[in-house]
């Protein structure tokens, strides 16, 4: 039986691999290329190159195009989770996640960078060496992007969950932060609760807080609030023991802004951390939440649940979901499966104050 042409272009490749005139890593001619160099169309040199890739004989890469195969190591059964703190009940929950999203006999390695730029590049290089694949809570630090990219441009696979760095195409699977905050502060302030204060962190480079700062400036804005950079308060990062420190400085927060014109009335805090902070210095300055000061807060500690249902509007992240949609991602990845990188944003759910001990059902659809 006669052979086609995508056929025999398969088997003059195939023969060069085995004999060694292409050797791991060379890489092949792009589909123009060889429809030219072989007279045929570019569909005729896609599925040659595609039966190659099939065989296992080369990978298509992101950016540098078709190589013959590289001699790797045995696979080692292993994935890398770099998280920033392995107790964090958010991360946690992620953790839950991407155990459900791989494979049952893959095992995970959990690698804690505390959220430092030189242990997170330390566990990239180490983990791209031991590890199948890495799902990565990034540091989003500038000084680690070129060694995550070069690490992606040389066949690591990574996946990244929660945030992302920026300039790199790189899979990520994160909370939708701005659309899902900035509906949440609508909702407060068609409620009557404006002006509303912002206290986060100022790691702008952290893609979550810039996400969040950014609804939260439109949104004041939206409301006719020309300068709503008056009403934010940065504070630097908590340390994992919690301080109390923390709390008089949001407590001192609170009384230069309630002295503001017009009166603060409410407050939206980037994460548990400044929600506790918020909570224990309205205790101390005898202001009632929510009747005198309102408060949104991203909410992913279900310990917390019980004390602020009844008092705090509650932006929770679909965290499970995400850890288990990254680690599926990073399992297609290892089975060879190719397509250009993606961020993927899931809503947060928003629970508005109630009147009952249980959430709203579902939360408001935002």
């Amino acid at each position: 039986m006669a052979t086609t042409r995508w056929q025999q272009i398969v088997e003059a490749f195939r023969a060069d691999i085995e004999t060694g005139r292409r050797r791991p890593g060379d890489r092949l001619p792009s589909e123009s290329a060889l429809a030219q160099q072989w007279g045929v169309s570019r569909a005729t040199a896609h599925r040659a190159l595609h039966e190659l890739q099939r065989m296992g004989l080369v990978e298509r890469r992101r950016r540098t195009g078709t190589v013959v195969t590289p001699i790797k190591p045995r696979r080692t059964g292993c994935v890398a989770l770099l998280a920033h703190h392995s107790h964090d009940s958010l991360e946690m929950s992620y953790l839950r996640g991407i155990h459900a999203g791989l494979p049952e006999e893959t095992h995970l390695i959990v690698c804690d960078t505390r959220g430092e730029p030189a242990k997170e590049a330390h566990y990239l290089r180490r983990m791209a060496k031991e590890a199948d694949g890495i799902i990565l809570f990034p540091t989003c630090e500038p000084e680690n992007t070129p060694l995550i990219a070069r690490l992606l441009e040389t066949g690591t696979h990574i996946v990244c969950i929660d945030r992302y760095p920026e300039g790199v195409p790189i899979d990520a699977f994160v909370t939708d932060n701005y659309a899902s905050t900035l509906e949440a502060l609508r909702y407060l302030i068609a409620q009557g609760a404006s002006p509303i204060a912002h206290l986060s962190h100022p790691y702008l480079h952290v893609s979550s807080i810039k996400e969040r700062y950014q609804a939260y400036y439109n949104a004041l804005r939206e409301a006719g609030f020309t300068q709503p950079e008056r009403w934010v308060r940065w504070f630097p990062a908590v340390p994992t023991c919690y301080q109390a420190s923390f709390t008089q400085m949001v407590a001192d927060a609170l009384v230069a802004l309630r002295h503001e014109t017009p009166s603060l009335r409410a407050v939206f805090c980037l994460n548990d951390y400044h929600l506790m902070a918020t909570l224990e210095a309205c205790a101390n300055l005898k202001i009632s939440v929510p009747d005198e000061l309102q408060i949104l807060s991203f909410q992913d500690s279900l310990s917390l649940l019980p004390q602020t249902a009844r008092r705090i509007h509650r932006l929770v992240q679909q965290s499970y979901d995400l850890g288990k949609q990254a680690a599926e991602r990073l399992r297609s990845l290892l089975e060879g499966h190719i397509s250009t990188p993606a961020i993927v944003r899931l809503p947060a759910r928003f629970y508005p104050i109630t009147s009952d001990a249980n959430p709203l059902e579902g939360g408001l659809s935002i």
